[in-house]
């Protein structure tokens, strides 16, 4: 998602977007929400590795947005929404698509080389990151005593879960390099959108964003193409793409959107917090990913510190 970041660090819509057709005010529809976008995001990571197993990552990429760009277009004909062309949308596309190919695609190359997992915590640090950037680079907040134990705590356990302090680091350093480069594009595209201000719905700019995104691996497949798929994926590769494609790509799209409408951002945080553990169990469980001491006690202190970096205010939760 590329969107503006309030001034808590979280990322906000640009505009309040339409949602599927369910009761907005019904607690439960909420609360099935959350738990969705949770449990869709945990399981991104993994669709990513199963990919590139089988795909080299640029064509496992160029499908599957080629496959999410009808679906953005469907969605935008349900909510009765139209592409908006001009040249202040274009730069916010092109910003969103900053933090879709840029991202994506260091992403991709990273989970060839290390587990669903690790890219899912990697990511989890995201808020964290933000934070720095707009505390040190723009300037906009200080940050509270609270928030910086937090931010000591999630960096001293994402070291842990890279196993770094032990006797042999057994992690691939560039694989962890990479992803941290897909975060690191990921954070700028959310400010560089905000700074473009276009006031977009934030489908259409998702849907630009695609578009660009594809165009840009359109441009990339020359270079790649000895390594073009001559037969059809696997089974295990082809949900994984169209997994990500229409669940992590169009369906908890929609869904965030509106939860960061419902709910306070703390809550919203909650998210980040989450997935990390829940993506470390689908990896144990449905791929026999290793689990280490290293890596339990470092996702016990990252959440923790997530936990006191997003609790700075008193919030009412869901």
């Amino acid at each position: 998602m590329n969107n503006p970041i309030n001034k808590n660090g979280f990322p906000t819509p640009l505009s309040k977007p339409v949602v599927a057709p369910f009761n907005q005010n019904s607690r439960f529809a909420t609360a099935g929400q959350f738990v969705t976008v949770v449990l869709i995001w945990s399981l991104t990571p993994l669709a990513a590795v199963w990919t590139v197993h089988e795909i080299h990552w640029a064509w496992g990429l160029f499908l599957r947005f080629s496959i999410a760009i009808p679906l953005a277009l469907i969605c935008l004909f349900y909510f009765r929404l139209k592409l908006i062309i001009n040249q202040k949308s274009l730069m916010s596309y092109a910003a969103g698509a900053l933090g879709l190919f840029g991202s994506m695609t260091f992403c991709y190359i990273g989970a060839t080389r290390i587990s669903s997992g690790m890219i899912s915590i990697i990511f989890g640090t995201a808020p964290l990151w933000s934070g720095l950037i707009a505390v040190f680079i723009l300037k906009r907040e200080h940050f509270l005593k609270r928030q910086w134990y937090g931010l000591s705590l999630a960096i001293f356990g994402l070291a842990l879960t890279m196993g770094i302090g032990a006797d042999h680091i057994q992690m691939d350093m560039l694989g962890v390099g990479y992803v941290m480069l897909a975060v690191f594009l990921y954070v700028i595209s959310m400010f560089a959108v905000a700074k473009v201000g276009a006031d977009i719905h934030p489908i259409i700019q998702t849907t630009g964003s695609t578009l660009v995104s594809w165009l840009g691996y359109v441009c990339l497949l020359p270079f790649f193409m000895n390594e073009m798929p001559t037969q059809l994926p696997g089974l295990q590769a082809s949900l994984a793409i169209l997994y990500s494609a229409f669940f992590s790509s169009i369906l908890a799209m929609i869904f965030y959107f509106h939860l960061i409408q419902k709910l306070n951002p703390t809550t919203v945080m909650l998210i980040t917090i989450l997935t990390p553990v829940l993506a470390t169990f689908w990896g144990v469980f449905f791929n026999h990913e290793p689990l280490s001491s290293n890596l339990i006690m470092g996702l016990i202190f990252l959440c923790l510190g997530l936990s006191l970096y997003a609790y700075r205010n008193k919030a009412r939760v869901l």
